[in-house]
Parts: C-alpha cells; sequence; structure tokens
C-alpha cells in the first residue's frame, strides 16, 4: 500500500496519526507502517515512558509481535513463564496452570515477562528505520476536531487555521485522554475502594517456595496478593484499605511488614521500588468516532489482575490497524469504525473486565462456603484437561483476540445495511460455539426448525431437489430453483440458512450471479464446491474435481459479490486425489476470501487437525449426513478445539419426512386411517401459525368496522 494517490491539496494531510508512544500506540505505529502507509506518532514526552507498570506479555499478544519482527528481541529481556498458580496463602496450591498443553496451538506457550518499556524501545529501533514513520516528541495532543474524512489536531500553542490533519487517527493517548475527553465521550465504569500497593524486591521467593511458580494469585480472606517474576525483581501487589494512607502504606515499615507475612525472613527486605496507585474498571461509552479509534487505556482501563489491560490494548492496536487498512482501500469507514468499536469494546467488557472482575472476586472471597465452593472447582478443573485448556485460552486472551480477527475477516469488508443481515448474524454466532445446522427444504420444515430453536438451517441441494423436483443429487436442480425455494423459506422464518450453492451452477461468472441471487433470497451463508459438473452426491463415487484455478476464481468472485453472506468453500479432493492435494486446496480457497471451508469425508480428529493447521483461524465445517460414515468424529470439545464452527445435517429431515410419509400411506392403504388426530392437526396449523393469523384478521375486521360505523356523539340538547 502507498500514499502516492493523495492529490496536492492533501500534501500536508497525514495517512495516520498515532497518538502515544507507549506499547499500545507503537504496536499501531508499526503495524501500520508494515502496511505501507504514511504514519506520525505523537508522544507528550520529551522521550519515551520507562514506567515498567505492566509487564506480562500473553500468547495471543507474542503472536502479533512476531507478525511484527519483534518477539525475539522481545524475549532476549524476558523471562518466559509457561505455570501459573492459584495459591492460598498458608502456601497450598489451590490449581497449577501449565500453558504448555496450548503448545499444539500455539508457538508460544508461556506468558513472557518483560517491562513495557523494552517493548517500546525495541519498536522505535524499528521505526527509525521506515522512511514512511516520523516520530515527534514533545507533542501533547490538546483536542482533535472531526473535519471532513479527516481529523484535525491540535497541540498547545497551534494556530487555529494550521491544525495538523490525518485521514485517521489511533488515539493510544492514556487513561486521561484530551481526545476522549474533547469528543465528548463518557468513561463509564467504578473506582475500587481498594488501592493497589506494588511492591518490587530483590529477595527471591523461590527459596522460601521451591514450587512457587513466576506467576501465583494468592487468595486470603484479610490480604490477597500477588506475585509476579520480571527479569529483575519479585513484583508484590496487595490491597491497601480505605484507612490506610498512601503514605502510612509506602512506609519502609509497613512494606517489610507485608512482605514478612508472605515469607518471614531473619533480615529485612531489599526493596528497590514501591509504589501505590487507584485501580478503575471503565470503558468509552464508543471506541471510534467518525475516523478517530480508540485503543488501549484510552478505550478501557481495569484491574490488573490477571495482566490483561496492556495485551488487551495491543489486540485493540492491530484491530484499529485492520480497520483502518480496510478503509483506505474501499470500505465503507462508518460500517468499518462501528464494527471496530463494537467487537474491542465487547472484548474490553465481556472478556477483559469480566475476567480481571473473576479473579479479584475468587482472590479477595472471605466467605468460608464460598471459598471451599472455588477450590473445589479449581480442584475439579486441574482433572479436567478440556476444561484447563478452555481455563487457558481463556487466560492467554486467545478467546478474545479470535472473536474479534474472526469477525473481522468475515465481516469487514461487507457492505453495510441499516438492518442486521443473515450473514453478519451467522458470523456472530459462530465465534461463540459450534453452530448445528439440521437441514431445511420447504417452509413447513423451516419452521418446525425454528420452533424446535435452532438458530441455523441448511438448505441441501439435495434435499430441495428431492422435494422440489422428485431427482437425486445428480445436478437436476438449478439456480432459479433454489434461489425460489430460499426466498419462501426466508419469508417465513428469521433463521440463518446456509445454502447449498452446489457447483455455482456453471464457470466463474455464473458463481458471481448465484452469490447475487441467493443472498437476496435472504441466504446467511452459501457453499460452493470445487466438483466437475455435473455433479455427484458427495457419498457417490466416481467423482472428480475441477483444476485449483478455476475453483479459486470462483472463491474470489464469490467473495467480491457478496454483501454479507459468508461464503463456504468445499473440496472433494480428499477421496479424489488425497489428504496432502485436499489441504493444497483448503489453503488456496482461504487465501481466495473463503470464510467457512468444508473437507468432505474429514471425520477423524487426526485429518481434522491437520486441515486446521493447515489454515489457522479460518473456521472449519462438518457434513454429519446419514449417506456416510461419521463414526470417527471426535467429542464435541474437541471439534471447537479443531476450529469446527459448523456441523450440518443436511438430510436428516427429508429422510424422516419421506419414511413418515410412506409409513402413513401404508397406513391407509392397509386400514383406511391414517393413524393420526385432530390433535396432529391443531398442531401443524399452530406451527404454520393459522390461529394467530385469524386472531390478526379478526382483529382489522373490527378496526374496519369501527371505522365505517363510528359510535355516535352524544347530543347536546
Amino acid at each position: 500500500m502507498s500514499d502516492s494517490t493523495l492529490t496536492a491539496a492533501d500534501a500536508d494531510m497525514n495517512t495516520v496519526v498515532v497518538v502515544g508512544m507507549g506499547p499500545v500506540g507503537m504496536v499501531a505505529a508499526l503495524k501500520l507502517g508494515k502496511l505501507g502507509y504514511q504514519v506520525l506518532v505523537l508522544e507528550a514526552g520529551d522521550d519515551l515512558a520507562e514506567e515498567s507498570r505492566a509487564s506480562t506479555f500473553h500468547p495471543s499478544s507474542l503472536e502479533l509481535l512476531e507478525e511484527l519482527g519483534v518477539v525475539d528481541e522481545l524475549r532476549a529481556v524476558g523471562l518466559e513463564a509457561p505455570v501459573f498458580q492459584y495459591r492460598e496463602r498458608a502456601g497450598a496450591v489451590l490449581s497449577e496452570m501449565d500453558m504448555s498443553l496450548l503448545a499444539g496451538e500455539t508457538k508460544y506457550p508461556f506468558r513472557l515477562q518483560s517491562e513495557q518499556n523494552n517493548l517500546t524501545h525495541i519498536i522505535r529501533r524499528h521505526l527509525e528505520t521506515m522512511p514512511n514513520v516520523t516520530l515527534q516528541f514533545s507533542s501533547p495532543v490538546g483536542r482533535v476536531e472531526q473535519g471532513f474524512e479527516h481529523v484535525r489536531i491540535f497541540l498547545p500553542g497551534t494556530d487555529r487555521d494550521h491544525p495538523i490533519r490525518a485521514r485517521w487517527v489511533v488515539a493510544a493517548d492514556g487513561a486521561q485522554s484530551n481526545i476522549r475527553k474533547s469528543l465528548g465521550i463518557s468513561f463509564e465504569g467504578r473506582t475500587y475502594d481498594e488501592r493497589f500497593l506494588v511492591i518490587s524486591t530483590t529477595h527471591e521467593f523461590r527459596d522460601d517456595f521451591p514450587d512457587l511458580a513466576y506467576v501465583s494469585y494468592i487468595s486470603d480472606p484479610e490480604e490477597w496478593g500477588v506475585l509476579l517474576r520480571t527479569p529483575n525483581h519479585w513484583r508484590a501487589l496487595f490491597p491497601v484499605q480505605d484507612d490506610e494512607s498512601d503514605e502510612s502504606a509506602l512506609s519502609p515499615d509497613a512494606m517489610e511488614a507485608r512482605l514478612q507475612r508472605i515469607a518471614p525472613q531473619p533480615s529485612r527486605y531489599d526493596v528497590p521500588h514501591a509504589s501505590i496507585y487507584k485501580v478503575n474498571m471503565r470503558a468509552a461509552a464508543t471506541f471510534a468516532s467518525g475516523h478517530i479509534l480508540l485503543a488501549g487505556d484510552a478505550a478501557h482501563v481495569n484491574n490488573p489482575l490477571g495482566g490483561m489491560g496492556m495485551n488487551s490494548g495491543i489486540h485493540d492496536a492491530w484491530a484499529a490497524a485492520e480497520v483502518i487498512d480496510a478503509a483506505l482501500t474501499g470500505t465503507d469507514s462508518t460500517h468499518a469504525a462501528s464494527l471496530y468499536s463494537e467487537l474491542r469494546r465487547d472484548a474490553a467488557l465481556n472478556h477483559v473486565q469480566a475476567q480481571a472482575q473473576k479473579n479479584y472476586d475468587s482472590m479477595s472471597e472471605d466467605d468460608d462456603a464460598e471459598r471451599e465452593a472455588r477450590a473445589d472447582m479449581l480442584s475439579a478443573m486441574d482433572r479436567d484437561l478440556l476444561d484447563k485448556r478452555d481455563h487457558l485460552r481463556t487466560a492467554a486472551m486467545f478467546t478474545s483476540l479470535r472473536i474479534t480477527m474472526g469477525r473481522l475477516a468475515r465481516e469487514l469488508r461487507a457492505v453495510p445495511a441499516a438492518t442486521r443481515p443473515a450473514g453478519r448474524r451467522l458470523s456472530e454466532m459462530l465465534c461463540y460455539e459450534t453452530v448445528l445446522a439440521p437441514g431445511a427444504y420447504d417452509g413447513v420444515s423451516v419452521k418446525a426448525l425454528d420452533a424446535s430453536g435452532f438458530t441455523a438451517g441448511y438448505v441441501s441441494g439435495a434435499a430441495v431437489s428431492a422435494a422440489a423436483l422428485g431427482q437425486p443429487d445428480l445436478g437436476y436442480l438449478g439456480l432459479a430453483e433454489m434461489a425460489e425455494q430460499v426466498r419462501r423459506m426466508t419469508a417465513v422464518s428469521d433463521i440463518a440458512l446456509i445454502v447449498d450453492g452446489d457447483t455455482g451452477y456453471g464457470g466463474v461468472l455464473q458463481v458471481g450471479e448465484a452469490v447475487t441471487r441467493l443472498e437476496r433470497a435472504g441466504a446467511a451463508a452459501i457453499q460452493f464446491e470445487d466438483q466437475v459438473a455435473p455433479k455427484r452426491c458427495g457419498h457417490l463415487t466416481g467423482r472428480q474435481v475441477v483444476p485449483i484455478e478455476e475453483m479459486v476464481a470462483k472463491i474470489e468472485i464469490a467473495s467480491s459479490r457478496r454483501r454479507s453472506a459468508l461464503i463456504i468453500a468445499r473440496t472433494d479432493a480428499l477421496s479424489v486425489d488425497g489428504i496432502d492435494a485436499a489441504l493444497t486446496r483448503v489453503r488456496a480457497y482461504a487465501a481466495a476470501g473463503a470464510d467457512l471451508v468444508f473437507v468432505e469425508g474429514a471425520y477423524s480428529e487426526e485429518l481434522l487437525r491437520a486441515i486446521h493447521d493447515a489454515i489457522p483461524g479460518t473456521p472449519l465445517v462438518i457434513n454429519v449426513s446419514e449417506a456416510g460414515d461419521h463414526s470417527a468424529l471426535p467429542h464435541p470439545r474437541i471439534l471447537r478445539e479443531l476450529g469446527v464452527a459448523l456441523m450440518i445435517y443436511p438430510v436428516a429431515p427429508i429422510l424422516a419426512s419421506a419414511e413418515s410419509i410412506t409409513a402413513m400411506y401404508t397406513q391407509i392403504r392397509a386400514t383406511r386411517s391414517s393413524g393420526l388426530s385432530q390433535r396432529d392437526w391443531d398442531r401443524f396449523t399452530a406451527l404454520t401459525g393459522q390461529d394467530a393469523q385469524l386472531a390478526q384478521s379478526a382483529g382489522f375486521a373490527t378496526s374496519a368496522v369501527t371505522h365505517i360505523n363510528p359510535t355516535p356523539s352524544r347530543s347536546l340538547a
């Protein structure tokens, strides 16, 4: 990406201004700089801050820093901490969490303990080599103003008529953000009654507790705490109550007493540094205003228990850069900014702050019964490998980051709509649990599916071909018939429909038309497969696949034509050419823009793991069809770990329907009775909504009579 397209009138227009050179601002600047944009970075101080309050980098952040090319330098000045513990002050280990359990999912199955200023210094060295990035110190931003598709930035003493101008601004200017304040965005939340005291000591606590993890959360009804190892010190964090002044808590004797309660020593502790700070749990009412994106502490602050604040800010910075890149390359800017705010605010409130508060509540719990229940819960989690891995993913912040990046990938370049389109609703569902989509093929089946509590359904070409044409799945069904059937179904239900688009009903151009027509009919997702036309059912022998280049072209045009519908790429290469060929295809299909990938015939954990490893981050689809053998499917939670986001049951309802209908016909022939009753009819009419529609009609009729024959007015005589 370059800025060579700027006009002469825009010569003084910065592409992006990043405000703040903390870890969040520096990550945003490096990401945008590597994308090729012209970036101006403003810092209020005359040099980088040496503050080192945050010192924990989670695996999810380390993966992002690897993409920026700085992770090795950070590791060189850090301490790897694969284990963290929940302990009682008396010394008992309630639970020990080992991130090596995630070694199959990440290259960094550990927390890296390294002060935040180490990262900013490393990134500074990289930025100083980039001609498209300018670092400007002693430049505190006082306020900003929104212009037409740009932002005006005012430093103290700036000429009113000559502000710094930028197409986009990333506000990473801290919890006291002048940018947030000048925009009038409220900072909602609470301030804790307790303050937090952080003491750095050179004492080696592992001499006292040989099994002590580098990160240990110590619960206690009277005074909880955290012990955290950095490369140079142990840090001990304690609560400070209202009745204790800062001066008293920071007195050498008071700090000594607190440390002695952890591990009694014959001599005094060496304390090179200590500080007290108030703790807030707050989030901005919105993380975006016009072309300004709030990130890090400017957008949200939380208690430090879990070390998630800085990491969440780094995730903000990454998402902000992705959003700005999309907006500068054609995505509707309002839609892009709104999506950023929605996703990152959700991450801050429902993941980061919720987990930090949970940590605080559990450590400070003073009710004996609740403390015992928590100990039992931790003990049970220790015994359940799947629970433990889930907990580790949350603690490592993979869960919240993957939701953000997954939805950005699927929705960022979608066309904004006045209502929440079906594709976007399905995209949200895929983030939280494996979506089950039983088949539906007509108005009655989709109503029954909806009434059964499902949120998604699969419109199988085989089922519609059988129901509408009485033909097998051999390519008889056309686009017009499928689009009309989908239109009928979406007219009677809001359920998200995943539609089988077969081979695209022709060549590349026909795939584009299929996307347009099926999405217009209401499809939430459209699946295309790489079989040679006329296609054969996926469970028949003799299938052939088209050249990979042809299918890639189909996926590319499908992705370009869709507005919000998700594109699913299916390959039948596994049974035709083997696993290596299938993996080559899914990599190409994901790169071409497929939102989900479906390898027909892949059911074993081994095959699914190979596919997941080949396209990490791309959700997988599994076909649970009665036409094939899927007995090798692993446990549902293993499937979720392997990236399976959607399971379709395409022909189950048409099989059940055909069997029931045949049995009923046989009974009528034999007994001259269907065996059904008026109660069955009543249930059916209730499903189709007959009673509600008749009541509505009666209401309109009553209204009409009232208007024709109004109540006579009372005589004045």
